[in-house]
């Protein structure tokens, strides 16, 4: 088990690549930076020759999921991953239980917090189950959609 979720995809254009690239350059706020702000376009992030990584430009949520694309022709391959910085924030949330149980056990001692055992390992699977992987569906899902239209994809294929 993977504590964070990504996805592949195999794909096909319905254009040529270079006319895809255009239109996705054309909707995305060209930046090094993948962090979210105001702005008109799609997406920003950096779009070069032969692929592109990007994140949805909505604000508060669009930064979670970054899609990297690397194509040769009208065939590529797409990931979406999650972004380091929302990683990072993860995984302090998930390591809190952890602190949690070890504060008490500091506190109260080993037979006073073995009740909290399960209470821990609950919050942690929530965390992951639910908090993260319905949040990286949700996001991955809205910026497929978006790139899709852009890049007029053809055929999408999970790998």
């Amino acid at each position: 088990m993977k504590l964070f979720p990504t996805k592949n995809f195999k794909v096909t254009l319905k254009n040529d690549y270079s006319n895809s690239m255009e239109h996705l350059k054309s909707n995305t706020d060209i930046t090094d930076l993948l962090t979210s702000d105001w702005t008109k376009k799609a997406f920003r992030g950096q779009v070069h020759e032969k692929g592109f990584k990007i994140i949805s430009s909505e604000i508060g949520r669009g930064a979670i999921c970054v899609l990297i694309g690397e194509f040769d022709g009208k065939n590529g391959e797409l990931e979406i991953r999650i972004h380091k910085a929302f990683k990072v924030m993860f995984s302090i949330l998930i390591l809190m239980p952890f602190i949690g149980f070890g504060i008490a056990i500091i506190t109260n001692g080993i037979e006073k917090s073995i009740g909290i055992i399960i209470p821990a390992i609950i919050g942690i699977l929530f965390l992951r189950f639910v908090f993260i992987e319905l949040g990286f569906r949700f996001v991955s899902n809205t910026g497929m959609n978006k790139l899709s239209k852009i890049l007029m994809i053809n055929e999408l294929n999970k790998v």
